[in-house]
C-alpha cells in the first residue's frame, strides 16, 4: 500500500491558481512552428503561484521553461513532464532610482527596449534585435550588434526547484559568451538593468538603424529561430557554414537561409527532425572542411518519439 501511495504522490500535479493544460501543442508557440506537445503546460498566475507549485512538485519531475519560443527547437515527440511559461504573468516593467529598470522574466526584449526609449533611457537599444524574453536573454547572455545582456545587467532574481527565491548580482553569475553560472533548475523571474539618460530622438534613430540592418541581413519574416550555432572563438559561424558549401542546403522541409547562412528556415512542411538533421549535416561539413566543431546556440529539447507520460491522468 505504501508503494502505491508513494507512486501516486510522485506522479501528482499540484493544484494551481494559474492554468494547467495537458498534452498541449507547443509548435504554435515556437518560431520554427514545429515540434510536439507538452505533457503538462503550466502558466502561473503570479510569483506566489509559481513558488507554491514548485514546492509541491515532485523533485524528480522533468521541468522546462519556455519563453518566447524564439531560440528553441522542440523535438517531434514533445516534452515529458512540466513545461512552464512565464510570458503572461511575469510581464511587469518598473522604473527605479538612478536609471535602473526592473523587468519580469516574461517581458519581451523588444518591448523592453521600446519602453525604455519612451523614458529616454539608453543602453537597451540592442534588445530591439532580440525577439526573446528577458528570462531567456539572461539564461543565455543573449547579444546583438556587439553588445550582450551582461553589459547592462545589474541584478537577477530566481526561484529554484524547491521554491526558494534567490538574488544574484551580475558578478555572481560569471557571465560569458552565451552562458552564465546559474544552476540547473533555477528559474529567472526578474532582472534589474542599469541604463543611462539619453536623448530620445538619438535612441530612436539608433533603433531604426539596427532594425534596418537586421531586416537586410536576417530572414526575420520567415519561420526560424535566429542564429543556429554559436560563433567559435575568432570565427563567424555563418562564414564557416557558407565556405563549407552549405548555402541553400536542404533536408526535408528545412533549408539554410540564402540571406544568412547561420539561420535555418522552415518553409512550411518541416518537422523538427528535419531542422535537427540539417544542423547535424552542417556541423559535419564544417568539421570536415575546417576542423572546427560548431555548437548549437538554439536549445534542442524534448524527445524524438512521443514522450512517455510522467504524470497520472
Amino acid at each position: 500500500m505504501r508503494s502505491i501511495e508513494k507512486k501516486y504522490v510522485k506522479n501528482y500535479i499540484p493544484s494551481v491558481n494559474g492554468t494547467i493544460k495537458k498534452d498541449f501543442n507547443l509548435s504554435r508557440l515556437t518560431w520554427f512552428k514545429v515540434g510536439g506537445r507538452a505533457e503538462v503546460f503550466f502558466t502561473p498566475k503570479d510569483k506566489d503561484d509559481l513558488i507554491n507549485f514548485l514546492k509541491k512538485l515532485d523533485k524528480d519531475a522533468p521541468l522546462k521553461i519556455l519563453g518566447a519560443g524564439s531560440n528553441i527547437l522542440v523535438r517531434d515527440g514533445g516534452i515529458r513532464g512540466v513545461t512552464i511559461s512565464l510570458v503572461k504573468s511575469f510581464t511587469e516593467i518598473s522604473y527605479l532610482k538612478n536609471q535602473k529598470v526592473s523587468a519580469g522574466a516574461g517581458v519581451n526584449c523588444i518591448k523592453l527596449s521600446r519602453e525604455c526609449t519612451s523614458k529616454s533611457l539608453t543602453g537597451l537599444e540592442f534588445f530591439s534585435g532580440i525577439p526573446g524574453t528577458v528570462g531567456g536573454a539572461i539564461k543565455m547572455n543573449a547579444g546583438a550588434y556587439g553588445q550582450e545582456t551582461s553589459d547592462i545587467l545589474e541584478k537577477v532574481i530566481t526561484v529554484n526547484r524547491n521554491g526558494k527565491v534567490k538574488e544574484y548580482n551580475k558578478k555572481d553569475l560569471k557571465m560569458s559568451y552565451r552562458k552564465n553560472s546559474l544552476r540547473k533548475g533555477e528559474i529567472v523571474i526578474q532582472a534589474i538593468f542599469k541604463c543611462k539618460i539619453g536623448k530620445k530622438i538619438t535612441i530612436q534613430n539608433n533603433i531604426k538603424e539596427l532594425k534596418k540592418r537586421r531586416e537586410k541581413t536576417q530572414p526575420v519574416k520567415l519561420k526560424t529561430s535566429g542564429s543556429t550555432f554559436k560563433n567559435p572563438i575568432k570565427f563567424k559561424a555563418w562564414k564557416l557554414i557558407k565556405l563549407s558549401g552549405c548555402s541553400n542546403l536542404k533536408k526535408g522541409g528545412a533549408e539554410v537561409s540564402s540571406l544568412h547562412s547561420n539561420f535555418l528556415i522552415n518553409y512550411g512542411v518541416a518537422k523538427a527532425k528535419d531542422v535537427e538533421d540539417l544542423g547535424k549535416i552542417i556541423i559535419d561539413k564544417v568539421k570536415k572542411k575546417f576542423g572546427i566543431k560548431l555548437d548549437w546556440e538554439i536549445k534542442i529539447v524534448g524527445t524524438k518519439n512521443k514522450y512517455r507520460k510522467y504524470f497520472n491522468d
